[in-house]
């Protein structure tokens, strides 16, 4: 057998002992026969060449995520702040308490008491609220029909209690339950971009609160109302952003009653905005700061029952006015209980101004519970 090289032939015999000679100079021959130039050299062998598996910058990136700190929720505050398309998740359903206490009256922003408000005022009112206490039972219902798109429903219960207060000094009160406005809404995820994304929604209440609470002749003032009558429409713009532990956002809202219900009035519109930040704490555990804004317009039309010189809670011109509220908040996500999270929010208002004489808001608390799958 002869093979040809390049410039010559060498006989077969004469090439096996070549190959011999260049194993004995090189200090071994690899498995297959060929030689190993590196041990010709004398150097140890390089990086250059040699094979990296493929897997290892998959586990370096797993590793990488893994050692990341979970980014703490946005406070329970925060209206539709959760697409489900998010987590993967299509469903989720939840459950949230609140309760909110007024009580003592402001003009603009100044504390003013039911006897002043009796013997100084241009009215001639008789009767005076003392105080308010709302608490609602809210059940949350949440569906993703497709990635890109979340379905929600609310269905609250509300209890409302109003003490008032007559010239004489004699205390009333008259509590009002049963279900409020339902509300639906749509969410759709607006930009992404990193660890920063928006959303939007728009969703609509259908009223299903009662409006005529008292009868037809003397009906509760509007704050004993459990519904409006009317059907209100909701847009909200949602942005979040987030580091290793550390969140914060933002979120605008408004909401806008449709016409007029059965008794002439619609509630003002609603402005809401709002902004927060959220640290972890603890793995499961987080805790969140936000403040609020939150202007109310007046009634507009009236009920025609109502005497708003006999009492400002019927008075349809004293409804309106503005608030700032800091909230402070927990959440715990338990380990035990995948995909589920209980939160609680405190609400402190440190700024109101009134179109009163008005109920003042003296404090908020929400807890809620939910659960994704």
């Amino acid at each position: 057998m002869i093979v040809i090289v390049i410039g010559g032939w060498i006989p077969t015999r004469a090439m096996a002992g070549t190959a011999g000679a260049m194993s004995n100079a090189s200090g071994g021959v690899s498995s297959d026969g060929i030689a190993s130039a590196e041990g010709a050299s004398g150097e140890e062998p390089s990086g250059r060449g040699t094979s990296v598996p493929a897997s290892s910058g998959v586990a370096d990136k797993a590793d990488a995520r893994a050692s990341r700190r979970a980014a703490p929720p946005p406070p329970l505050g925060i209206r539709y702040a959760e697409p489900l398309e998010d987590g993967g998740e299509r469903f989720r359903v939840g459950y949230d308490y609140l309760r909110v206490q007024r009580q003592g009256l402001l003009v603009a922003d100044r504390d003013i008491s039911p006897g002043q408000v009796r013997n100084n005022s241009f009215l001639p009112y008789t009767r005076t609220p003392r105080s308010l206490e709302i608490e609602l039972h809210v059940l949350r219902l949440a569906w993703a029909p497709h990635p890109r798109v979340t379905l929600a429903v609310e269905i609250p219960v509300v209890r409302k209690t109003l003490e008032t207060l007559d010239s004489s000094g004699l205390r009333s009160e008259v509590e009002t339950r049963g279900i409020g406005d339902v509300a639906f809404a749509v969410v759709v995820p607006f930009i992404k971009k990193g660890r920063e994304r928006s959303h939007v929604h728009v969703g609509f209440d259908v009223p299903t609160g009662s409006f005529r609470r008292g009868g037809d002749v003397r009906r509760l003032p509007y704050d004993s109302q459990i519904g409006n009558g009317t059907v209100d429409l909701e847009w909200g713009w949602t942005y979040q952003g987030e580091i290793d532990g550390f969140s914060w956002g933002g979120q605008a809202l408004g909401r806008h009653p449709v016409g007029r219900n059965g008794l002439h009035y619609r509630e003002g519109s609603r402005f809401d905005v709002t902004a927060w930040a959220a640290v972890e704490l603890l793995p499961g555990w987080s805790a969140s700061a936000r403040l609020a804004w939150q202007k109310q317009n007046n009634i507009r039309g009236r009920d025609r029952s109502f005497d708003p010189v006999v009492d400002p809670a019927e008075n349809a011109k004293a409804r309106g006015g503005t608030r700032l509220t800091i909230s402070p908040g927990m959440a715990f996500s338990p380990s035990c209980w995948p995909n589920q999270r209980v939160s609680v929010e405190v609400g402190v208002p440190i700024h109101q101004d009134l179109d009163g004489p008005q109920l003042e808001e003296d404090w908020s608390v929400k807890a809620g519970w939910q659960w994704a799958f």
